[in-house]
C-alpha cells in the first residue's frame, strides 16, 4: 500500500470527522510527507496555532499504527501532563476507530503511559498465516530516564518529541541552567534509545527562544555538530506574503496578533513564535527599533490594464499589469515614483532544496530615501521567475535589475534572454557579481542604513512580515539558512555604494549562442 498524507487524512476524517472544523492546510501535508521521508533525525518549526499535535496524535500517530503497524512509538513532552494528554488522545482515537470497523483494537496494557495496540486481531491471509501485529506506545516526559522503555528488548521505532521546550515546567527555557539540563538530557538520554537502524526522531513545535534546541537546530549551525544528521522545515505564519493557514488565520487576525504583542513589547515574541526566527539579542545587528514604514504605493487606476502574453515556447500566460503610481507616506503625503530612482534586485533560487527566489523593488527618491515598494518571494519554476520579472518591470519600470550571475542563476540569463525574444518586452538586466563579499557581510552591510533610518519598509506588503523576521534572526557570524528577502535587498548596495559587474549581458548570452534546444 502506498502509504500518503492524503490516505492518512482521509482515514483520520472518516474516523474522527469533528476534529476537522478548518480546512486542512497544505502544510500539514507537508509535515506528513517530510517525516515519512528519507532521513532519520528530523526538525520541524511551527507557528503558534498550527494545529501540529492534533496533526500528530490524532493523524500521523494513529495512521502509522493502523497502516505501517509500527512497532514501539515513544511520546516526549515538556512534562507528565502533556505527555499524558497526548497519548489520551491517541487511545480515543484508537476506540473511535474500533467502533467504525476498523481492525485496530486495545491490548492488553491500557495505562496512563503505556499502551498495546493490537493490528488486524485475529486475522490471516490466504496463507492461512496470522497478520496480527502488536504495536506498543508509551509516553515519556522531559528528563525522565527513556532507558528503561525498552519493550522485549526493542527499541522505539518512532520517537515523537512534541513541545519538549516549554516557559514552565521542570526545565523554564528562560533559564540558561535549565536549557542546558534538558539539552544534555536530549542529546546523551533521549535521542541514544532509538532503535539505531529502523528508528526515526521527530522534534517538532514552536520557538520559544533563541537558545532552545529547536531553534539551534533549524536557525543555527551549532546544533549540526552532534553526531546526528538532521533534516528540518520550518513552517512560520505567513509565507510568500500570504496566511500559511488563511481559513484559520486571515492576514487581518495576523496583523492583530502582532500589533498585541507590539503593543505589549513582545515584538520578538511574534517573531520567535509566529515567524520562527529567533537569535540571541546581543548577537542581533538590526533592531527592530530601526526598521520605518511607509503608507504603500498607488496605481494608475484610471488607466485601462496593461495586457502582455509571456511565454517561453512552451508555457504561456497572460498578464494584466496596473502601473505603479506614488508613494503615500504615513505623514500623508504622496511621492511620485516617476521623481524616483526605481531598482530591482533579486536572489534567485538553485531550483534545488529549501531556497527560494526573492526579487526586492526599491524607489529612491530626492532625499535619498530607500523604499522597498515591493517584494514578491516563492519557489517557483523557471518559467514563472521570469514571469514575475517581466510583471515587475511592467508594473514599476526599474531602471535597472540586478541579478547574481553565478551557478544556477547562469541559466536563469538563459531563459530570461529566450522569453524576451518570444515576448518582445527588453528588460535591463544587470549581471552582478558579489565582488567576493561573503553572503553575511553583504546582508551585515545593510546595517547602517538601518540604523541611520534611511530604508523604509511598506506597511501594506504581507512580505514585510517575512523580511523582517529574516533580518531580526540574522547572526552575522553564522550562515543563515532563511535569508533569501534580505540576500537580495543587499544587493541594492551595488547601486548606491558601487557595483561589481561581471561582465555585460551581450557576453552571458554568447555562452549559450550555439545551445539549439532553448526553447
Amino acid at each position: 500500500m502506498n502509504l500518503s498524507p492524503e490516505l492518512y487524512l482521509k482515514f483520520a476524517k472518516d474516523v474522527e470527522p469533528e476534529i476537522f472544523e478548518n480546512k486542512t492546510p497544505k502544510f500539514h501535508l507537508e509535515i506528513i510527507r517530510f517525516i515519512d521521508g528519507e532521513g532519520q533525525y528530523k526538525a520541524i518549526a511551527v507557528f503558534r496555532g498550527a494545529g501540529k499535535t492534533t496533526l500528530l496524535n490524532k493523524i500521523y500517530v494513529l495512521s502509522r499504527l493502523y497502516f505501517a503497524a509500527e512497532p514501539f512509538i515513544m511520546i516526549v513532552s515538556a512534562n507528565e501532563d502533556k505527555a499524558t494528554a497526548f497519548l489520551e488522545a491517541i487511545k480515543g482515537s484508537i476506540d473511535k476507530a474500533a467502533t467504525k470497523g476498523y481492525a485496530i483494537a486495545r491490548g492488553k496494557a491500557w495505562n496512563k503511559g503505556f499502551i498495546e495496540v493490537i493490528i488486524n486481531q485475529g486475522m490471516k491471509d490466504e496463507d492461512g498465516k496470522s497478520i496480527e501485529k502488536k504495536c506498543y506506545v508509551v509516553s515519556l516526559s522531559a528528563g525522565q530516564d527513556p532507558r528503561g522503555m525498552n519493550i522485549d528488548n526493542m527499541r522505539p521505532t518512532l520517537l515523537i518529541i512534541d513541545d519538549l521546550e516549554s516557559k514552565v515546567g521542570r526545565y523554564p527555557i528562560d533559564s540558561n541552567a535549565n536549557r542546558q539540563k534538558l539539552r544534555s538530557w536530549f542529546y546523551a538520554d533521549l535521542l541514544p534509545t532509538l532503535h539505531p537502524t529502523r528508528g526515526k526522531a521527530v522534534i517538532l513545535g514552536t520557538i520559544l527562544h533563541e537558545d532552545s534546541i529547536l531553534n539551534n537546530i533549524v536557525n543555527s549551525t551549532e546544533e549540526m555538530d552532534a553526531k546526528q544528521e538532521w533534516t528540518y522545515i520550518k513552517i512560520p505564519i505567513i509565507r510568500n506574503g500570504a496566511s500559511s493557514w488563511s481559513s484559520r488565520f486571515s492576514m487581518d487576525k495576523i496583523k492583530k496578533i502582532q500589533s498585541t504583542l507590539v503593543s505589549k513589547g513582545l515584538a520578538n515574541e511574534f517573531y520567535q513564535e509566529y515567524m520562527c526566527a529567533a537569535i540571541d539579542p546581543q548577537k542581533a545587528i538590526f533592531k527592530r527599533e530601526y526598521f520605518r514604514y511607509f503608507k504603500g504605493v498607488e496605481y494608475r487606476a484610471d488607466e485601462p490594464f496593461t495586457t502582455v502574453t509571456v511565454t517561453d515556447g512552451v508555457n504561456k500566460q497572460e498578464l494584466k499589469i496596473r502601473r505603479a503610481n506614488k508613494i503615500e507616506l504615513e505623514s500623508g503625503e504622496k511621492i511620485w515614483l516617476k521623481e524616483c530612482q526605481i531598482y530591482t534586485v533579486a536572489d534567485i533560487s538553485s531550483g534545488k532544496g529549501r531556497d527560494q527566489t526573492a526579487y526586492v523593488t526599491f524607489a529612491i527618491d530626492r532625499q535619498n530615501r530607500l523604499f522597498i515598494i515591493d517584494i514578491t518571494s516563492g519557489y517557483f519554476t523557471p518559467f514563472e521567475r521570469s514571469l514575475r520579472v517581466i510583471e515587475i518591470y511592467l508594473t514599476f519600470n526599474p531602471a535597472r535589475i540586478g541579478i547574481e550571475k553565478a551557478g544556477m542563476q547562469n541559466d536563469f540569463f538563459y531563459t530570461i534572454d529566450t522569453i524576451q525574444k518570444l515576448t518582445g518586452v527588453n528588460l535591463p538586466i544587470d549581471p552582478l557579481s558579489h565582488g567576493g563579499n561573503s553572503k553575511n557581510k553583504r546582508i551585515s552591510n545593510l546595517e547602517p542604513y538601518y540604523r541611520t533610518r534611511q530604508i523604509y519598509h511598506n506597511a501594506s506588503l504581507n512580505a514585510t512580515d517575512e523580511l523582517e523576521a529574516q533580518l531580526l534572526g540574522f547572526d552575522p557570524e553564522t550562515e543563515s539558512k532563511s535569508d533569501d528577502i534580505m540576500d537580495a535587498e543587499a544587493y541594492i548596495l551595488q547601486y548606491i555604494a558601487g557595483r561589481f559587474f561581471d561582465e555585460s549581458y551581450d557576453e552571458i548570452y554568447e555562452e549559450y549562442a550555439e545551445e539549439e534546444s532553448w526553447v
